[in-house]
């Protein structure tokens, strides 16, 4: 008897840390960034609490697993299934996964010279436009966000190397680059980026930008190692 009232409070344990991390993430995802009127000191300071909140996400969900594999091995019942279905939504929260629906499709190239009858030197993107952009798509409610192929995620670094723009530490391709958007109304945000100060940026500094609704959009899951920096070797319980 007392072994099932363990077993029963260790489920009630987990459930309420789910929830917890789910309405943690929720908040992280669902509140807009608004234009940064911050210093450098604060940008770096917030960039680490970020980064501290992915990493702690991340954790618990390694220990989730860990815990469902443990209980796997005692038989699956109603409350194990419960457990990987949150389990599954929170990786999905969090960028682990492929997802798709609908949403925009945008474009990022430079103007055409012979069109334009001028004959100029390749532009250069500064990683803080493709950071204004993120921001404004977050603020006309995007869901998800992919740049050339990368899943842009709490803790994804936009930084110019040696000239290069990297995103997740992987270079950009050449132009044009591809921006994929889930949106609950792609419609309604393809309006409004396309008319946003940060599309207008991009056009003063002899950028074409592009955008279109789509009705499926698949962006790929955050594939990058997630290191743990913070982590100690816990004592089993007995």
């Amino acid at each position: 008897m007392s072994k099932l009232k363990d077993k029963q409070f260790m489920f009630a344990t987990i459930a309420l840390i789910i929830g917890g991390m789910l309405a943690i993430q929720f908040e992280t995802t669902n509140n807009p960034i608004t234009r940064d009127t911050r210093d450098l000191w604060e940008l770096r300071a917030d960039l680490e609490k970020e980064k501290q909140r992915q990493q702690e996400l991340n954790e618990e969900l390694q220990r989730y697993s860990e815990l469902l594999n443990k209980y796997k091995t005692e038989g699956k019942d109603e409350k194990i299934e419960a457990m990987e279905k949150a389990l599954a939504d929170l990786k999905k929260q969090a960028g682990l996964t492929t997802v798709s629906g609908q949403g925009i499709v945008m474009t990022i190239e430079p103007f055409n010279d012979e069109l334009i009858g001028v004959d100029r030197p390749l532009p250069q993107i500064d990683p803080d436009m493709l950071r204004r952009l993120v921001n404004e798509l977050n603020r006309y409610d995007a869901k998800e966000i992919s740049i050339d192929g990368q899943r842009i995620v709490s803790k994804t670094p936009i930084r110019e190397v040696n000239g290069d723009i990297y995103i997740n530490n992987e270079p950009i391709s050449t132009f044009p680059i591809e921006i994929r958007v889930l949106a609950k109304n792609n419609e309604k945000l393809h309006q409004k980026i396309i008319a946003s100060l940060a599309v207008e940026e991009f056009i003063r500094e002899d950028f074409l930008v592009e955008s279109a609704p789509a009705a499926k959009v698949i962006l790929p899951a955050f594939d990058k190692e997630v290191k743990v920096k913070f982590m100690k070797p816990a004592k089993e319980e007995t």
